[in-house]
Formats: C-alpha cells, structure tokens, sequence
C-alpha cells in the first residue's frame, strides 16, 4: 500500500511540476508577445481539456469504487474488522484489503483529474486577465 502512495505522490508530483513548467513558459511569452501567448494559452487549454474529456469515464467509475468504499466501510464497523482479525479470518480482512487498494486507485484517478481541471482554471484567469489587457490597450488607443 505504501508503494501505491508513494506513486500517487510521484505522479502527483510530476503532474504539478509539468503544469507549473508550462504555466512558467507561458507567463515568459506573455511578457512579449500578448496575442502569441494567448493562443499558446488556448491551445494548452485545449489540450487539457481533452485530457479531462478522456478521463471522464475513469473518474466516474473512481467516484463510484469511493462510495462503495464508504459504504463498505460503515458495514465492516471497526468492530467488525478486530473481530475478523481476532478469528484470524483472512478471507475477509483481504477482501477489505482489496476494496482498500481499489480506493486508492479511485482517489488517484480523482485528484489526478482534479489537477487538471485546476490548471484549466488558471489558464482560463490568464485569459481573463489577457482581456482585460486588450481592452486597456483598446481604451487607449481611441
């Protein structure tokens, strides 16, 4: 289980070093060319759009494996789970082992997408802020 935190860590990780890499180029471009830089801002904002489009139906299926952890974990009561160790019932403390992993599976799979839906936001406020530039130049040029 700790070698499947630890990915998720990893992978979170480098998904997050990846965005700010982009983010950091793009704010360089920006600088210098504000018409370049916002179409290589749409551009990556397509791009992860498409990425969160793809992964759709992964995140539904691991927001579904995360409500039937809940609900598994309200029926094996930790009661439950000291008396299944108690009577050394392994098939069941395995079969929570299981469940256990597959939640996790499900909340890297959301927190992955949830990475990128934030990136899409800050993307979506740096053309925002693109706007409100242009019409700052707009004003001052009539």
């Amino acid at each position: 289980m700790s070698e499947q935190i630890d990915k998720f860590c990893d992978d979170l990780r480098v998904n997050m070093t990846m965005i700010d890499d982009k983010l950091r180029a793009l704010k360089a471009r920006a600088r210098g060319k504000t018409n370049e830089a916002e179409n290589a801002v749409r551009q990556q904002m397509d791009s992860i759009q498409k990425k969160i489009d793809k992964s759709n139906a992964t995140v539904k299926a691991a927001k579904a494996k995360v409500a039937e952890w809940a609900k598994a974990q309200k029926a094996a009561a930790q009661n439950k789970i000291a008396e299944w160790k108690a009577e050394g019932d392994a098939k069941r403390l395995q079969a929570r082992a299981d469940m256990a992993d597959d939640y996790a599976k499900a909340m890297s799979a959301i927190a992955s997408s949830a990475v990128d839906e934030a990136a899409k936001a800050a993307l979506e406020a740096l053309l925002a802020h693109y706007d409100v530039a242009a019409a700052k130049v707009a004003r001052a040029v009539r």
